[in-house]
């Protein structure tokens, strides 16, 4: 009966501490994104990863080259390309963490998640 109780409050608390670190990497990555750049940046891949679609894109600072990544559901460019592969779209940077970077996907970024990402840049 009390480790049933241990148990039941460890993995609450876990939970609990998850979502708190996730809401803090988000809240994080948008202030740093506040003041940030806007550059160019390339899709270099789209694929179905688990239950959702993810996508990566480069883009270069100061010469020096980033990858970013979301996730999110299914779309094609006009043109039919999967998940627009190889077009380009603006990506806000951190001035100060140039690896901490935001795609906008412009007519698809109501495509993207909008849970929070524990593990993307």
């Amino acid at each position: 009966m009390i480790k049933e109780k241990k148990r039941k409050y460890l993995v609450t608390s876990l939970l609990v501490g998850l979502v708190i670190f996730g809401l803090f990497i988000n809240t994080r990555k948008k202030y740093l994104l506040n003041d940030g750049q806007v550059t160019v940046g390339v899709i270099k891949n789209f694929k179905f990863s688990y239950q959702n679609y993810m996508g990566t894109y480069k883009y270069t600072v100061d010469g020096i080259e980033y990858e970013g990544q979301w996730t999110g559901n299914y779309f094609e460019c006009p043109d039919g390309t999967k998940g627009c592969v190889g077009k380009e779209f603006p990506v806000t940077y951190s001035t100060n963490d140039p690896g901490i970077s935001e795609i906008n996907l412009k007519q698809f970024e109501n495509k993207k998640n909008l849970k929070p990402h524990f593990f993307l840049k």
